[in-house]
């Protein structure tokens, strides 16, 4: 399509191709006319014995001229050679052929209808030869060529037909498919010239391309050719290898490629040098060694690739290779790998990093039978605080200064890193207990003292386990675990200080774990029990209400009292289920005892943090079909540490939906006062911490009684705990309180039917000996 004027490609290309159609002819238009000039002749004395003169002078004068005409415009065109042709002008050179084949096309005609058989013989070899001749000769314009050969095809068959031959069939058949060839061989040629064309221009403008990048290459680029003579030295020195060494022509060619890389005294460097002189030496084709170079004063690395170069005679003659300045490429590397193994927000090392030189420091130890290496864990006390009360900023602006703290008291020999949050870890070599107990005790007074952060001063603190290398078969995970263990121990007993692992400790974990996986199975399996408690009313001493309590009869250890289990149960994501499961039992069993006016159930903290605790226990209520005004749902002040946000909302719609609210273990906490006026309470448990004070100091009785003035000014039921003696019986009736309850009054029991049973003769003149002296504590949920 291209070939035949069509703008298939780019009209620039385009322009450009049908320039080199027309040219292709202007190269052949000396031969076209030589070759017109002597047909003409040959016409001229062949067609004047039977043409008429006038006719035969037109027919000269019109080709004579317009053979003139084209002798001009080729000798135009040699004087001024054209680049670009638009469509019009190929137009142009098909119209030159429509009217130069026109006058060629009157000359088997003129001869066919003269009947000369000499004429005839003479204008069909002409013919046949022009036909040819100018099809080829404007093949690389097709459509020129076209019209070309189907004007004087046209005429010969218009001078077959008017001849007096009878074998104008045979004649019309050999017409046709001599001009079939030529049309063919002209759509050959015409494709085969365009597309030699489009190729030429790809590759020249590939070629520019290239040219291009290897200019922008020159420019930009940090690579260049450098070569070696069969001593060494250095030859042919480009202008770039010049810029990159920073030296002089003069002073590269009195040097060796060693010794530019003996230039720069750093290990890395030194270690890449022995590897080139090896290479050197070998005479062996080497890749990707990495030297260092001194280039004024500025440390600077080249990556050389080289191989040996061969003379004609198979004798060593010296190196040719690639160097590249990988300076920045190392510097990249370097940050990316720095910031791959430290902390983003304190810049020391982080867990990964860590770990790693710990996996180091441990090999190495091991390999020495060295025992000073210590591994310290570090949690920051009350952080969480300073994040929820100043903002994140004020947060990470607080671990910069903590990591600062400690990188000075780690100093140099001392790994310090951040594993995340506010959880630091320390790893160094102390020679004795003493030594590291007093880095840790260092590390906690750092923590302890105040930190300025814009206007404000701030108090944390950190608690600190760890543990010494004593036995080489432990691994690094061993030692995070026992490290791990000393601080939650450290953790556990009050935090702000630092402990040691202990092998005692590692002994309670396991049995904490033993524990965790029985209470999975005991509860998996309902092997835990659950028993309801009688509390008494205080004036008429009959069982009004009842506490549920959880009960876990373990087969091996016996009964385990829930202030041991339930921490292990909120430990380990237990307590929820286990609540509602002893939710759901509870009310099940006192919905069969409509005798109990009301049953206590308490709440863990981590139940009330619940955002659906609300709707859940509704939803008990009515799948178990129990009232809710009967249910009393126990908390303790630490709800309130932990859910300070919603407790007040979530207090109001479990009291609108009836049920009531016991402030349980009341006078034990900090606030206690301040939450009877935040909130909304039913009823207050005093503890039984109080209750035993009765007899034994007398300001104990002026406590309770204190208490029961209030809760009842403020409209609240008092319920006492923990009784277990007739006079305390006797004391809290006198004092007005409500409600008792206590080992004194009876056991616990499953059933509480049994429970709504118990008469006050039961109980009223009950020996103080019956009662045990030091009840476990068994309590629900809590």
């Amino acid at each position: 399509m291209l070939a035949f004027g069509h703008p298939v490609v780019d009209e620039q290309v385009a322009r450009k191709v049908r320039a080199a159609q027309i040219a292709s002819i202007a190269r052949l238009t000396p031969f076209i006319i030589f070759a017109n000039v002597i047909n003409t002749i040959v016409i001229a004395l062949s067609f004047r014995s039977f043409l008429p003169v006038e006719y035969l002078a037109a027919w000269l004068i019109g080709i004579c001229g317009f053979l003139a005409f084209t002798t001009h415009k080729w000798l135009k065109s040699r004087k001024e050679p054209v680049e670009f042709v638009s469509r019009n002008a190929l137009n142009k050179a098909v119209l030159h052929a429509t009217v130069f084949s026109s006058f060629w096309a009157v000359v088997p005609i003129a001869a066919f209808v003269s009947g000369n058989a000499n004429g005839i013989w003479m204008a069909s070899c002409v013919t046949i030869g022009m036909l040819c001749g100018g099809g080829f000769t404007l093949a690389t314009v097709p459509q020129a060529a076209f019209r070309w050969v189907g004007i004087l095809y046209l005429a010969s068959l218009v001078s077959l037909a008017i001849g007096p031959s009878a074998d104008i069939l045979m004649l019309f058949l050999l017409l046709t498919s001599y001009t079939m060839v030529v049309i063919c061989s002209v759509a050959s040629a015409g494709w085969l010239f365009a597309s030699h064309f489009l190729a030429e221009a790809e590759l020249e403008q590939r070629g520019e391309l290239i040219a291009l990048l290897l200019n922008e290459f020159e420019e930009k680029a940090s690579d260049w050719i450098w070569e070696a003579d069969s001593a060494g030295l250095l030859r042919n020195i480009s202008d770039r290898f010049l810029h990159a060494s920073g030296r002089t022509r003069s002073e590269l060619e009195t040097k060796r490629m060693v010794d530019l890389a003996y230039s720069l005294d750093e290990a890395e460097a030194r270690t890449a040098l022995v590897r080139l002189e090896n290479a050197f030496d070998e005479q062996e084709a080497f890749r990707d060694i990495v030297i260092g170079i001194d280039v004024q004063g500025e440390e600077r690395w080249w990556s050389l690739a080289a191989r040996p170069v061969i003379d004609e005679h198979g004798s060593y003659a010296g190196y040719r290779g690639v160097a590249s300045d990988v300076t920045e490429t190392r510097r990249a590397n370097a940050l990316v790998s720095h910031l791959a193994e430290h902390d983003s927000l304190t810049g020391i090392g982080n867990r990964s990093w860590f770990l790693k030189q710990a996996e180091m420091r441990l090999e190495s130890q091991t390999s020495f039978s060295d025992d000073t290496l210590t591994l310290f864990l570090i949690d920051l006390d009350n952080f969480k605080v300073v994040n929820d009360t100043s903002g994140h900023p004020a947060g990470d602006e607080l671990l910069r200064q903590v990591a600062s703290r400690f990188k000075v008291i780690g100093g140099e020999t001392t790994v310090l890193a951040r594993f995340g949050g506010d959880e630091f870890a320390a790893l160094g070599r102390f020679e004795s207990d003493e030594a590291a107990l007093a880095f840790a005790n260092d590390l906690v007074s750092a923590a302890r003292k105040p930190f300025r952060i814009g206007r404000r001063d701030f108090a944390i603190g950190a608690t600190v386990g760890y543990t010494r290398f004593r036995d080489s078969r432990d691994t690094l995970d061993d030692l995070m675990r026992k490290a791990d263990i000393a601080l939650y121990k450290a953790k556990e007993g009050g935090r702000g200080r630092a402990l040691a692992f202990e092998y005692e400790m590692e002994r309670e974990v396991l049995e904490r774990r033993e524990l965790e996986s029985d209470l999975r199975e005991a509860f998996e399996y309902e092997k835990l029990n659950v028993d309801f408690q009688p509390i008494v009313n205080a004036r008429s001493g009959e069982v009004v209400s009842s506490e549920v309590l959880v009960r876990w009869l373990h087969p091996v250890r016996g009964e385990i009292p829930p202030d041991t289990f339930i921490p292990i149960a909120e430990h380990a994501g237990l307590i929820l289920p286990l609540g509602s499961w002893v939710l759901k039992k509870a009310c099940a069993a006192a919905a069969l005892c409509p005798d109990l006016e009301s049953v206590a159930v308490n709440l863990s903290p981590v139940q009330f943090m619940d955002p659906n605790l609300v709707d859940h226990v509704c939803a008990v209520l009515e799948e178990t079909g129990f009232p809710p005004e009967r249910l009393v749902l126990e908390i303790t002040e630490s709800v309130f540490l932990r859910d300070f946000g919603s407790a007040a909302a979530k207090l109001e719609k479990l009291r609108d939906r009836g049920i009531k609210i016991a402030l349980d273990d009341f006078g034990t906490g900090y606030s206690s006062l301040s939450y009877l006026r935040q909130y909304k309470f039913d009823k207050i448990k005093i503890d039984k911490s109080f209750v035993d004070e009765i007899g034994e100091r007398s300001d104990g009785l002026a406590i309770i009684s204190a208490i029961i003035a209030l809760a009842h000014n403020l409209g609240l039921e008092v319920t006492a705990e923990g009784v277990e003696r007739q006079f305390q019986v006797d004391a809290l009736r006198t004092l007005g309180c409500d409600t008792m309850q206590g080992y004194y009054f009876g056991k616990p029991d499953s059933n509480p039917m049994r429970i709504a049973q118990i008469r006050k003769e039961d109980w009223e003149d009950r020996s103080p000996s019956t009662a045990p002296r030091n009840p476990s504590d068994m309590r629900s949920v809590s």
